[in-house]
């Protein structure tokens, strides 16, 4: 029980923190308009340095070469979940731009907003490792895969390369650059390893003060009126982590990945989906209460599962 404690106290942690982020934004004390700000400052800036800080600091060139074959078991995850989510929209009746939608929120965790806060309290640096064998997979999935159901249907494109240009982002520079500081056993300056930390402690609130300004913007009959993303829910983020514990640890999985994998698959959609899609010239606004009903909803399901593994344990 004492992930299901951990997992319970930090989603508290962070639903109070949200809090403040709603009346801060609801009370006008922070306008509205800076938060794209703050998510692009923390995905670009902050979330680079959490993963270059702690997995410079905490893996090893041994760790690199005995976790390379979770690259394979994300694979296979991400296989299994993506044809399962396309089912989903055919049984729900969605079609056209919604249907692509669904799948696109259903199919990538928010591990940068948070994966990576939650996984770190409960686990450490040690969870870093197995956070990077997961963004290699999620990453190349979601610029490719993902990218290209955030357009219109009727103006979707091809597979590119310029899709897998755009896997070239501050987040995956931070792992290569790490990479490489552990294969080749490259020893920072203190005063860059002590920076680096502080960029990185920096960002442990700044996530949950953004989603809880996003949710005091929200209009919420408006948002709430969608039941579809109730079973995206169930399935993404209840059943599927609890069949993903179950089988890594009936194949004999370390406990700790076995958790940090439950986890990372059971986590609500990307923040930045919203502004693809707008981007993209798709229904923005579906997108918006998507990932807002989910990432609410986070706090009760991850606590949940939790519950649900512990109790196996």
């Amino acid at each position: 029980m004492e992930q299901f404690y951990a997992v319970f106290n930090q989603v508290i942690l962070f639903f109070i923190i949200m809090i403040i982020g709603f009346c801060v934004v609801k009370f006008k004390l922070l306008s509205a308009d800076y938060l794209p700000v703050i998510s692009r400052f923390f995905t670009r800036v902050i979330v680079p340095f959490i993963l270059f800080a702690n997995i410079a600091g905490g893996a090893t060139r041994a760790d690199m070469i005995n976790y390379s074959y979770l690259l394979i078991v994300n694979a296979c995850i991400f296989a299994v979940l993506i044809m399962t989510t396309r089912i989903l929209p055919k049984i729900l009746k969605l079609k056209g731009n919604r249907a692509s939608i669904f799948l696109f929120i259903n199919s990538f965790g928010n591990v940068g907003f948070v994966g990576i806060p939650l996984l770190l309290a409960i686990y450490g640096q040690r969870a870093m490792i197995f956070v990077v064998m997961y963004t290699v997979v999620d990453q190349f999935l979601f610029w490719t895969y993902g990218v290209s159901l955030s357009f219109p249907v009727e103006n979707r494109p091809d597979f590119s390369i310029n899709m897998l240009k755009k896997m070239i982002n501050p987040a995956v520079v931070a792992i290569i650059l790490s990479f490489v500081i552990i294969m080749f056993n490259i020893r920072l300056p203190e005063v860059v390893e002590r920076a680096s930390m502080s960029m990185a402690n920096t960002g442990s609130a700044l996530p949950f003060i953004y989603m809880g300004g996003v949710v005091a913007t929200l209009k919420i009959k408006e948002t709430i009126r969608h039941c579809e993303f109730l079973a995206g829910i169930a399935i993404k983020m209840i059943i599927l982590p609890i069949c993903i514990f179950v089988v890594l640890r009936a194949i004999g999985i370390d406990p700790e990945i076995i958790g940090t994998t439950t986890i990372l698959f059971g986590l609500p959609p990307v923040a930045m989906i919203p502004m693809l899609v707008s981007a993209n010239g798709s229904d923005g606004e579906y997108a918006t209460a998507a990932v807002i009903i989910c990432t609410l909803a986070s706090l009760f399901t991850l606590t949940f599962v939790s519950y649900i593994t512990s109790m196996i344990l």
